[in-house]
């Protein structure tokens, strides 16, 4: 029977293949733990645009920062947080705060003057890189011993355009240079040259630093702005995170009545909810019939509690369906839409696990290794029993 595999994430039916598509998002440690994450976002999305078509919300695509447009889906969730979601004001002590406690920091970028030496390989294969960093470390020791032949030999050694000027790169901001490069440099003294040449996929570089002009402090009068820009954006964060939640909690405390189709859209028609609906309704109409249909295992755990109650077989099936719905997690309820989606006896299947879940305890015990009831033959010593040989 062919159909479309579910799993239920906080309340939510997400196709699987949807949910091992969204997964290539959420790299993680385990593949549990990234099909968890990838269920959440997907849930979340679920209900963010579930809310959205509850409050009618009239809502206009726009175009990004890379001048795409939004989807129908992306703009009623934007919608939805624009309208719902109220972030904590920002306390203007606490801006000033952050400004005083990090008195290194709001300043203009360092401007750097450097010079380097670069040795290329000739070829792009592990021999000529090896050669290339020998000769490199080469070049470094003769510097170090007399670091003024820098000039000379990065004109005459030098696979880099810049060896015309003695490997001067002139002034140079952040960005403008590899950050491996960047950083190296940042630490060097005025004249320094680095001690150990540095790998880009040009070859490799001996640096030197020729001056240096640090960044200022700015006034607080001047970030302050950029300060609170970013409180906001994170307050709004945390107060958008904590609205999903109570959307996803509120979701997940019922049988699943929220979906999503395999392009990622709200499916309000999906069947694996429907029929929860229809076949838990069913139980409470014609009790009788439910307990007609379970398997044997499941109508010999529902007549034993029957007996030991002294009520009827019905009315203890009748009432584990409420209880089901108030104790089941998302493990049950995807069992259950499995059950409804992809077996030829969907309702039978359902209660069997619906009891299984509501009575764990009465599982039929595995039957234990009796050792101690038999003799065990020791062969005479010196000689293994004629099975074994």
């Amino acid at each position: 029977m062919s159909s479309t595999h579910s799993a239920v994430f906080f309340g939510v039916e997400i196709p699987e293949t949807l949910l091992a598509s969204e997964m290539q998002n959420h790299k993680s440690a385990s593949m549990k733990e990234s099909r968890q994450m990838a269920g959440r976002a997907l849930a979340a999305k679920t209900v963010l645009l579930a809310q959205g078509e509850k409050m009618g919300l009239i809502f206009e695509q726009e175009i990004n920062e890379k001048g795409l447009q939004e989807t129908k889906e992306e703009a009623l969730i934007r919608a939805v947080l624009s309208e719902e979601v109220e972030p904590d004001e920002i306390d203007p002590i606490a801006v000033r705060r952050i400004y005083d406690s990090q008195p290194k920091g709001f300043s203009t970028a360092p401007l750097l003057e450097a010079s380097h030496i670069l040795i290329a390989p000739r070829e792009d294969d592990e021999a000529s890189w090896i050669a290339a960093e020998e000769q490199a470390t080469e070049l470094l020791s003769l510097l170090m011993k007399n670091p003024k032949k820098f000039f000379s030999l990065a004109r005459t050694v030098s696979n880099c355009p810049s060896s015309s000027d003695g490997g001067s790169l002139g002034q140079l901001r952040p960005g403008d240079l590899l950050a491996n490069i960047w950083d190296v440099l940042l630490n060097l003294d005025i004249e320094e040259i680095a001690p150990t040449a540095v790998k880009s996929k040009h070859g490799w570089h001996i640096l030197k630093l020729d001056h240096r002009v640090d960044g200022r402090r700015l006034p607080f009068e001047h970030v302050c702005e950029h300060i609170e820009t970013t409180l906001e954006l994170r307050a709004w964060t945390v107060a958008a995170a904590k609205y999903v939640d109570r959307l996803l909690t509120a979701n997940a405390g019922h049988a699943p009545s929220l979906a999503i189709n395999t392009e990622g859209e709200l499916d309000r028609n999906s069947d694996g909810a429907g029929k929860i609906r229809f076949v838990l309704g069913d139980i409470f109409n014609q009790p009788q019939n439910a307990v007609e249909l379970l398997d044997e295992e499941s109508r010999t755990v529902i007549i034993k509690k029957a007996k030991s109650q002294n009520v009827l077989p019905q009315d203890i099936l009748g009432n584990s369906v409420p209880a089901f719905i108030n104790r089941a997690d998302d493990d049950a309820w995807t069992k259950i839409i499995s059950c409804l989606r992809d077996s030829d006896n969907p309702l039978t299947d359902s209660l069997a696990v619906i009891v299984k879940h509501q009575f764990p305890e009465d599982k039929k015990p595995g039957r234990a290794l009796n050792i101690g009831a038999h003799h065990v033959h020791k062969p005479p010593e010196g000689k293994c029993h004629d099975k074994c040989c």
